[in-house]
């Protein structure tokens, strides 16, 4: 057993493609609440699962082109010239998650070929489910976090409408999640897992220094950009304006990441999401859930009572950190005080990170996604106006303004 976390890697892997009938979820935002979740009281919105996703042909490093790939995925941001506000001026492409709620394409803004993920909301969907207000809390929460111009959290770039739909306008990661991963290769090692997680809680701490807890961390939102590191996507169950100190007793999250508190409806802090972290880090080691069972009572017994089981080829580092993260009484979790991240990053495990050029993106990642061939394949499809199905009844004017200021567009 190794006295520390390995080294990281200096060289990424190349990683096959997916089984075609594999079933993934697309990190830039989530269709349908997931089967086994809690859709939340006080803020509900539609989480989006995929129905058909299909990955690049390989991951693998980019060795060539990488600046004009980083044009063509605004892996950087927005371009300086706001994006327009019509789907006339993007190219669609392939249904990359579709839900009740609507649809998500792969699209291609016209003008400078950058290419996009384009979220699509049914008005009629949002009026009948009383979601507007839901809504408009997700567009604010991906305003404040494209704004912060994070390097490990999802960009917005814009927000527009027709008479009938929502569009939500955002970048596009190409790796895939971190379920994919984890389902192609299996466990991974300790160095691998500590990438991953040193993307996330830099992502997390960047989302409560802005006073936005996440609600709803897992493998699925977690997504690998075009460089290959992780970006935290999704924020449909989070909450702003929620500040250290700050508690909330909404149920909502999905069953296996839930933190012992949630489950038993107990007044919550932000240090939810770092039990989540620790369920995240626990399956990216160990290929498995740390809590499981046969159905959610049992489930919720195990998140409760149980010690999560951890073998002796794990370092120290690595299971103490899991077992800091999972602590059932949230005071004594790693991550609780109002140090929060900053107590999470001193930890031994992450002994071997240089944190401030880790947060430059100066270390090279496990593996870098192929996106050869990706717009061919999207320009091969024009503008799928057919995809968008008009509503069985208009939508009258009143109903109309309920959806005014909705429209954005990132400068």
């Amino acid at each position: 057993m190794p006295d520390h976390p390995v080294p990281l890697m200096d060289s990424p892997e190349v990683i096959e493609p997916p089984d075609v009938g594999m079933s993934h979820t697309v990190g830039q935002m989530i269709l349908e609440q997931e089967e086994g979740g809690f859709e939340p009281e006080e803020d509900t919105v539609a989480n989006f699962t995929v129905t058909s996703f299909s990955v690049p042909s390989a991951c693998e490093e980019a060795s060539n082109g990488s600046e004009s790939v980083t044009e063509l995925l605004g892996a950087e941001g927005p371009s300086d010239s706001a994006m327009p506000r019509s789907l006339e001026n993007f190219n669609l492409g392939k249904v990359l998650g579709e839900g009740t709620f609507g649809k998500v394409f792969l699209a291609e803004y016209k003008d400078t070929k950058q290419l996009c993920a384009i979220k699509t909301l049914k008005k009629e969907r949002i009026i009948a489910k009383n979601d507007i207000k839901s809504v408009f809390k997700e567009k604010r929460i991906l305003q404040k976090v494209t704004s912060a111009e994070h390097p490990f959290l999802v960009s917005l770039y814009a927000t527009f409408q027709s008479e009938n739909h929502l569009f939500f306008v955002m970048e596009y990661l190409p790796g895939g999640d971190l379920c994919h991963l984890l389902e192609h290769q299996g466990a991974f090692e300790e160095s691998k897992a500590m990438f991953y997680t040193a993307c996330i809680v830099l992502g997390l701490e960047e989302l409560h220094r802005n006073n936005i807890v996440h609600r709803d961390l897992k493998l699925e939102n977690l997504m690998v950009d075009v460089h290959g590191y992780l970006k935290i996507v999704d924020f449909g169950l989070s909450k702003d304006g929620f500040r250290y100190g700050d508690r909330s007793k909404t149920r909502c999250g999905t069953n296996c990441y839930m933190a012992p508190e949630i489950i038993d409806e107990m007044a919550y802090s932000r240090a939810v999401d770092w039990w989540a972290l620790g369920v995240v880090l626990y399956v990216m080691i160990m290929f498995q859930f740390p809590f499981d069972a046969e159905d959610d009572m049992e489930l919720f017994e195990s998140i409760r009572n149980d010690k999560p089981a951890l073998t002796e080829e794990l370092s120290e580092e690595a299971q103490c950190l899991i077992l800091r993260l999972l602590e059932k009484n949230p005071c004594h979790r790693l991550g609780y005080s109002e140090a929060g991240a900053e107590e999470v990053k001193a930890h031994e495990f992450f002994e071997d990170i240089d944190w401030e050029e880790f947060l430059e993106r100066e270390l090279m990642p496990p593996f870098k996604p192929d996106v050869s061939g990706l717009t061919e394949s999207t320009r091969q499809s024009e503008c799928q106006a057919w995809g968008l199905m008009p509503p069985a009844e208009a939508i009258s004017p009143e109903a109309q303004e309920l959806f005014e200021g909705f429209d954005y567009s990132a400068e």
